[in-house]
This record gives C-alpha cells, structure tokens and sequence, in this order.
C-alpha cells in the first residue's frame, strides 16, 4: 500500500499502470476504488494493524460480528432476488444490478456516509445541483433521468417514475400484466439502460469527459441487442427493426 501511494493512486497515477487495457466494467470498478482512496492519508510513524471497533479491546469476536448482522434492520423491496438472475444478461451486470436495488454502490452520498468524501462533494456529477443518491441518479436527475424518457418513448409507454429504484425495476418489467416475453426483454433493457447510466456517471467523474443523452440512449439499444443475439442465435431480430420498434419485429405485443 504505502508503495502504490508513493507512485500515486489517484486518477491516471502511476500506481496503475496493467499489462493491458481494462475493459470498461473493469475501469468502473477501478473508478470505485480510486474514490474509495481519495482521503486515505498512510502514516508512516504508527504501526499498521486492523482494530475491531465493536469490541471495547479492538480484537475481533464472532459474538461482536453476529450480534451486528442480526441487528441490522432488513432492507425493504419488492424485488424477488431470483428474478434478477436472467439469462441474456451478462454476469457481471446482474450483479450490479443487485447493488443497484441492493444501494450498495459508491454513489457520493455512499461515500459521504462512509467517511471517506466530505458534504460538499456530495454533488450529482451531472451538475444539476442534488446530491446523488442513488434514486437521483438513476431515476430523477435532469440529464441521468432524461435517459428514461427516450427509452419510454422508443418502446412506447408511458410511466411516470416512482420513488425508488427497486420500484422502477418492478414497474418498467412488469408494464401492467405484460407477457412473459414482453417482461423478459424489458427486464434486458433495464439491466442495460442501468449499466450505461453508472458508466456514463463514472466517465464524467474519473475522466471528464460527457456524452450527450442520445448516445447513452443509443448505447442502451445497442447493448441490449447484442445480449439479446449472443445468448439467442436463432432469434429472428435484425438491427433496423430493433432500434425502430424492438417488440413489433420480436412478434410480441
């Protein structure tokens, strides 16, 4: 640790240098980590060791620990765990999608909370002035949140967004009694819209740079196709008719 310090751990330090280019769910999770060590100050004149704050003698305790877990209050949603398991999504994706309902990402008002950012860079890095939790940023933020209203229009609903994040997830894959099929591509396309919003936040955070709405839309219909057409080779979809109107060419009203 105090290696990778001295040689720099923050955005484009020399602490992280690869043998070869990350793939961009791996520069994400590096992003996390880099925000996780921004107020890490190492002291080299005390000694390094781990201290259990639940014991008053700082040593761990399996007692400590399950009296914590126990005691934690359950978190309330409406999302069946196991429906989150589809097929046509990319592991790695599902699982963020579980921190996603779950609030267990590195939002900056995660972070605030932890300790580890201070209140005033608790700021949506949209610039639209709200902190970013994680129903404002993947659901009411003024640009985040505009993605919705493409993808609304593109598949031709029409919803307005409730409160919390694991309400959408069961509101946009369910539509009012939509068909089994028809809630297995929209469950895809949210996965997808989800991805490519949190990228998309971490492009302007870690590397300043901004997509307009229309390409992280286009992003999103994109990326949803090629999940589709990798898990379903003889599915009779093509790529025009996708990005017109995705449920007429799939045959499913």
């Amino acid at each position: 640790m105090s290696d990778m310090q001295l040689l720099g751990w923050g955005v484009n330090g020399e602490a992280w240098r690869w043998r070869r280019r990350l793939f961009v769910w791996e520069k994400g999770l590096l992003g996390d980590l880099i925000s996780l060590l921004q107020n890490v100050n190492l002291q080299v004149a005390n000694i390094d060791r781990w201290r259990w704050s639940l014991e008053s003698a700082n040593t761990y305790s399996v007692r400590s620990a399950y009296k914590f877990l126990t005691l934690q209050p359950p978190l309330a949603s409406s999302v069946d765990v196991l429906s989150l398991w589809h097929k046509d999504v990319p592991l790695k994706v599902v699982l963020f999608g579980w921190r996603v309902l779950r609030d267990r990402l590195s939002t900056k008002d995660n972070l605030f909370r932890r300790g580890i950012i201070d209140q005033a860079s608790r700021q949506c890095v949209s610039g639209c002035g709200s902190l970013e939790t994680s129903s404002h940023l993947f659901l009411h933020c003024n640009f985040f949140g505009s993605v919705w209203h493409f993808i609304y229009r593109w598949l031709g609903l029409s919803m307005v967004a409730p409160a919390r994040v694991s309400d959408h997830y069961d509101q946009f894959s369910g539509c009012g009694g939509a068909t089994k099929g028809h809630r297995s591509i929209l469950q895809v396309i949210w996965f997808a819209a989800n991805w490519e919003i949190w990228k998309e936040r971490n492009n302007r955070l870690f590397n300043g740079k901004e997509c307009p709405v229309y390409k992280v839309v286009d992003k999103i219909k994109s990326l949803a196709f090629m999940w589709l057409k990798a898990k379903n080779t003889s599915l009779s979809i093509n790529y025009h008719g996708w990005w017109l109107s995705p449920f007429t060419i799939l045959g499913i009203g």
